[in-house]
């Protein structure tokens, strides 16, 4: 036999070895413990697949179904993916007539739909959930196919040396003097039934039953042989292991079993120091024998060692089973996890998504994973972060306090190593865990500082963390406690610099002497007035108002809230006086004009919440039911233009749609917000210890798209003599009662009535 065979030219010859009688007796032969015993003999298969007998009621070989197949032919078997069925006849065209176990229905099968399957392989998969058979098949797939390294010669199969045997098993060296090449890697059981040696027994075949009469299966078919479905759609696209070969041979077994266990080594992990140097060191001293035992796959750092190592009890709670976590570590062996003592230590008490955002966690595994440090080249896990952050401290206040948030943040800056860490382990966890947690706290304070309104929401707070910065003196902290507590100065200091409603020394525009006439004003400089009023009262409004408006829409915690929201109701007000006061007809019909003419120009100035104020007032019943004056008034359709926007279909779709389109300055209407703010309250249930995440975070962007433009102030000029005639109108809606409007409304439309009786008699008079 020329040395140059190959491994799997060495393993084909075994398999086809003819085993001849033996002077041995059973007790004289050496049994392992992975070398199952077979009492039964089992008929082998010919080179082509079909059974020597050519009998087509006997089983050849099982196949694992990789796709859905469905139809309704006479004689055709349909199946679901990841089944295993029996074949029993193979035609030429691609049909293979097939049935499921146990089973006395025939019927015929498109061949690319399935996967022929080893005996050892049909009975795990059919040992484990039907919905992970073909997980643990590819995998399997793709464990057999990765490279064995030759950088170690630890065995010449082709060699008459035998190899080395374990002193004081004399049993094994007086067999291993009678070894050859070709049985270096068959040591396995004997089988005698009689007392002889049956030549017909293979030993590498699973046991079976005796074949049982099977029906016969229909004739063949003749339509033609479908197409499956891409891999890709089907696997969502998951890893897909190389495909097989009809030729390949399938009673190949892993290298946890005997027969391949010479012929396989187990791979060495790269992280496997002592590993490493103890095969250095062996090499060096021709050392064989050990260099064997570390090639052995019985020992830890094997596939089967790495397969068993603890995984994330994520998969586990998904799956509901073991195997399903060892498939899915050997598909994706790049999401084995970090060593133990990095892990996340409250990992198990939050709930994630699959896309790993947060639905519900304990206040510590929250904590736990705000300082956690993400890679800054990452940038969407950073920008997954600082949303986290943002949802965090937005709404931290409403499961705890601010008081227990900071000692929990300095507590986890002090974070203690764990036990029994080597030097080397300390090592690696203080670079790649303590310091960068370090880190990402102090990151927390500062965006609580700057971004989150510490100093104003809680002024207690900043005492006890200037207290704590001064004590970090030492690398790599210092200097960023310094640039925080130099925040801090700043901060409280200087005098707070509040955003104002305007931006520019613009000259303001001239007014016309109104006379407090309000059709002498200009329609344009009411509008911009508006703005700068609804503006100032819109920025003062916090994110914790909103919160709290969640629970309660009454007292001082929301009292900015609720003067912002006034404003839009006295705006409506005054809006139907100005028109209901007016006793001439055609200057009620010219006050309606000139508020349409204001609200187009709060359109232009994305000043929602005033248009929003004008347009609903002018739409109310008291003003609508005076048809004569709608008669006169000329800009009734582009009122109609702006009513769209007030349909309430779709959440106020109309407004959502303006405020998302708005650029620069803007005052949003605020009632669709508030009205989210109260569903979510509704929506979520709390769980005993857990804290609701999904519904802070939709908190979080409900109240971040309501304020966004809260930095945006207006560029406009204050007119003060139009904006005192505004506030005073303003003050005295604000005294009318709903009464007082529906009694003015029915007079003024009695009125138009009997304006219109005489207009028709002079009419008819021929005036």
């Amino acid at each position: 036999m020329a040395a140059s065979q190959s491994r799997s030219q060495a393993v084909r010859q075994s398999l086809h070895l003819r085993i001849e009688p033996s002077p041995y007796t059973v007790s004289q032969i050496l049994i392992t413990p992975h070398t199952p015993s077979y009492t039964v003999n089992i008929s082998t298969e010919a080179g082509d697949g079909q059974p020597q007998t050519g009998n087509p009621e006997s089983i050849m070989f099982s196949v694992l179904c990789m796709f859905d197949f469905v139809s309704e032919d006479t004689g055709m078997l349909s199946f679901h993916k990841n089944e295993i069925l029996d074949i029993v006849k193979r035609d030429d065209t691609g049909w293979w007539a097939a049935m499921r176990k146990g089973g006395s229905v025939v019927g015929w099968i498109p061949h690319a739909y399935v996967n022929r399957l080893s005996p050892e392989m049909t009975d795990r998969l059919r040992n484990i959930r039907e919905e992970l058979r073909i997980y643990e098949y590819e995998a399997e797939q793709l464990y057999n196919s990765a490279p064995v390294a030759r950088t170690l010669p630890l065995f010449d199969p082709d060699s008459a040396t035998p190899s080395p045997i374990p002193e004081g098993n004399e049993a094994d060296k007086a067999t291993s003097s009678k070894w050859t090449p070709t049985s270096y890697h068959n040591s396995r059981e004997v089988i005698q039934i009689g007392g002889k040696h049956n030549e017909n027994v293979n030993p590498y075949a699973t046991p079976i039953e005796s074949p049982r009469p099977r029906p016969i299966p229909p004739p063949s078919p003749t339509s033609p042989l479908p197409r499956p479905p891409t891999r890709a759609a089907s696997t969502n696209h998951r890893p897909t292991p190389p495909i097989l070969s009809q030729d390949t041979d399938l009673t190949r077994i892993r290298a946890g079993s005997l027969s391949s266990r010479s012929l396989r080594r187990r791979p060495v992990m790269v992280d496997d120091n002592p590993t490493l140097s103890r095969i250095s060191t062996l090499i060096k001293s021709n050392n064989t024998r050990e260099i064997d035992k570390l090639a052995s796959p019985d020992i830890a750092g094997s596939f089967e060692a790495i397969i068993k190592r603890p995984r994330d009890d994520k998969m586990l709670r998904r799956t509901g089973s073991e195997d399903s976590r060892q498939v899915f570590n050997i598909v994706h062996p790049q999401r084995c996890g970090p060593p133990w003592y990095l892990r996340p230590k409250f990992a198990d008490q939050l709930d994630e998504d699959n896309k790993g955002h947060v639905r519900s966690g304990t206040l510590a595994s929250l904590i736990e994973k705000l300082t956690t440090d993400i890679d800054a080249t990452d940038l969407t896990k950073l920008a997954e972060s600082r949303t986290f952050t943002g949802v965090f401290l937005m709404t931290f206040r409403t499961f705890t306090t601010a008081n227990r948030l900071f000692e929990m943040l300095v507590e986890r800056f002090h974070m203690k190593p764990p036990n029994s860490l080597t030097e080397a382990e300390y090592k690696d966890w203080k670079i790649n865990l303590r310091i960068p947690v370090q880190r990402r706290v102090l990151e927390v304070f500062s965006v609580w500082l700057e971004e989150q309104r510490l100093l104003e929401e809680e002024p207690h707070i900043a005492q006890r963390l200037t207290d704590f910065l001064n004590l970090i003196v030492s690398p790599p902290h210092n200097i960023t406690a310094l640039a925080i507590m130099q925040t801090i100065e700043r901060l409280t200091f200087t005098i707070p610099i509040r955003v104002s409603a305007t931006v520019s020394s613009r000259k303001a525009r001239k007014s016309k002497a109104h006379k407090n006439d309000l059709l002498k004003l200009d329609p344009v400089d009411v509008a911009e007035q508006l703005a700068l009023l609804e503006f100032s009262l819109y920025v003062k409004i916090t994110p914790q108002e909103c919160l709290t408006y969640a629970k309660t829409q009454t007292g001082n915690a929301v009292a900015k809230l609720r003067d912002f929201c006034g404003t839009h109701d006295k705006l409506g007000s005054w809006v139907k006086i100005s028109v209901l006061n007016n006793e001439a007809l055609g200057k009620r019909a010219d006050t309606v004009d000139f508020w349409i003419k204001v609200a187009e120009k709060c359109r232009l100035l994305n000043n929602f919440a005033s248009m929003s104020a004008i347009i609903i007032a002018l739409s109310s019943t008291v003003i609508t039911r005076l048809h004569l004056t709608w008669a006169h008034v000329n800009r009734k359709s582009n009122l109609d233009a702006l009513l769209r926007y007030n349909e309430p279909t779709g959440g106020f779709a109309g407004y959502r749609n303006l405020v998302q389109q708005a650029e620069g300055s803007c005052v949003p209407f605020i009632g669709m917000f508030l009205t989210d703010i109260v569903h979510v309250q509704e929506q979520f249930n709390q769980e005993e210890g857990r804290i609701c995440f999904y519904q802070r975070a939709r908190w979080y962007e409900t109240i971040t798209n309501m304020l966004r433009f809260q930095p945006r102030p207006y560029s406009i000029a204050v007119s003060e003599s139009t904006m005192n005639f505004i506030d005073g109108h303003l003050r005295e809606g604000s005294g009318r009662d709903q009464g007082w409007f529906w009694t003015k409304s029915q007079e003024v439309q009695q009125s138009e009535l009997a304006h219109a009786d005489i207009r028709k008699g002079l009419e008819a008079a021929g005036f």
